[in-house]
């Protein structure tokens, strides 16, 4: 049984002082200042730029707290470092499997009024010839009006969360289906296929988007 309970700001030390959004998550521009200038602010008690969309949101993760907390250290001697967003990168160990995920999935796409689509691999993640391999599963989201990568989620045995993250910087630097699908990767067969499984998932949607054309 997996239960999901949620976060819930603890913001009522700035209630009334500084804007916030309605789950009471403080919001903060570029530079983590709060729309209070002198008040800087990090962590799960604010908001955060998330890239997929380009609006903010509630993020409440490790990884987004120590970024901006830095960050809030160096801007409050002056606004030099601008906060460059996330993606919301996670993974977890589930029993014997990694499962990872960056940016949104289809149905959170869909409901960011984003004309979403996405496609499925499910392989081996090196060649069959090798003494041994694991299948893997990745699911790749794409805004189907300027084909860029919205989000991607992974399964395997095979440790495949640095890939999550090869995907989060594909969204922050706003790559598309065509940029990923051919994107150099090296190639070995202890590693992977000649192309690697990030190139083939992209190749994936170019494939569907062009019989979509037809």
């Amino acid at each position: 049984m997996i239960v999901c309970t949620g976060f819930v700001t603890n913001t009522d030390l700035l209630r009334g002082q500084v804007e916030t959004d309605r789950r009471g998550a403080l919001l903060i521009n570029e530079y983590t200042q709060t729309s209070e200038p002198d008040i800087y602010a990090a962590g799960d008690a604010c908001v955060v730029q998330y890239n997929p969309t380009g609006r903010t949101a509630y993020i409440p993760l490790a990884s987004n707290a120590v970024r901006q907390g830095r960050l809030a250290a160096i801007n409050i001697f002056g606004n030099t470092q601008k906060y460059m967003g996330t993606q919301g990168t996670s993974a977890m160990a589930l029993f014997d499997h990694t499962l990872a995920s960056t940016g949104l999935t289809l149905k959170q796409a869909q409901s960011a009024g984003l004309n979403a689509a996405s496609v499925t691999y499910h392989d081996n993640y090196r060649p069959a010839y090798m003494p041994s391999t694991e299948m893997l599963t990745i699911v790749l989201v794409y805004n189907r009006d300027d084909r860029r990568i919205l989000g991607a989620q992974l399964y395997s045995k095979h440790e495949i969360a640095q890939s999550a993250n090869t995907i989060s910087v594909c969204i922050q630097n706003k790559n598309t289906i065509d940029d990923l699908a051919y994107v150099d990767m090296l190639f070995q067969p202890n590693y992977d296929e000649p192309f690697n499984y990030l190139n083939l998932v992209a190749q994936l949607a170019i494939e569907q988007e062009r019989k979509n054309a037809e």
